[in-house]
């Protein structure tokens, strides 16, 4: 699946919000689109969900300018003002309220599997404010690639909260490698940290995505063939 964006911009009440920007990802790759910290990150991850029509420009998702296709198959993840969580609610609120919107089991004891699955069981009760940067990306961007339908993903300005670029960065890659298209949206200085070849908000010539290996699947465990079978009382006296 492949997302492509020409030329898309949003004007705002007083000036521009997102200039004239391109960019394109498909499966298995990650784009590091970098920018002014601003209103651009939100916009740009806005119109390239089919959230937000862009004054100029056209988004396709596998050659189709569907509003409604990219709303269900590109994921805004902790978008500030958008899709980030409410600060104050504990973490397992959180948790059963994304579980429920991806149709899963949100009843505390659902939650509380989930949370041990992540490792962050420890963090339950805790607001979500408290919980340490990587954890809160992370947990953000696995309850929404729990969604069956998302197949692309836009982690939206995860700088912001601090922390070092390079988790992120390792997270997205890991997603990437699950299958999923990532975008990610950074200040100019978090993408010279990472020393990647990022994309540019406000550009229309963009190097191309970041090409992620897939994750290999575990072999199979064969049964054994009758002659590798050894008889236990052979063995016993071998």
């Amino acid at each position: 699946m492949q997302l492509e964006a020409t030329g898309i911009s949003v004007r705002g009440p007083h000036a521009p919000m997102l200039a004239a920007t391109s960019v394109r990802v498909a499966d298995h790759q990650l784009v590091v689109l970098a920018g002014y910290p601003g209103p651009g990150h939100v916009a740009a991850g806005l119109g390239l969900s089919g959230r937000l029509k862009p004054d100029t420009g056209s988004v396709r998702l596998d050659g189709k300018a569907d509003a409604a296709l990219l709303r269900r198959r590109v994921a805004v993840i902790d978008a500030p003002g958008i899709t980030e969580p409410d600060d104050a609610l504990p973490v397992q609120t959180v948790v059963g309220e994304e579980l429920a919107i991806a149709g899963r089991k949100a009843g505390r004891k659902a939650v509380l599997e989930w949370l041990n699955e992540h490792d962050a069981a420890e963090h339950a009760d805790k607001r979500f404010e408290h919980l340490p940067v990587g954890v809160r990306t992370s947990l953000l961007a696995e309850l929404t690639v729990a969604r069956p339908d998302v197949k692309l993903v836009i982690l939206t300005m995860p700088d912001r909260h601090g922390g070092d670029p390079h988790e992120w960065y390792a997270l997205g890659r890991d997603l990437a490698s699950r299958g999923y298209g990532v975008i990610i949206t950074c200040a100019d200085a978090s993408a010279r940290l990472l020393d990647v070849e990022a994309a540019r908000l406000g550009s229309t010539d963009q190097p191309d995505p970041v090409q992620v290996t897939p994750i290999a699947p575990i072999a199979p465990i064969e049964d054994p063939t009758p002659e590798d079978v050894v008889p236990l009382e052979e063995e016993t006296n071998a």
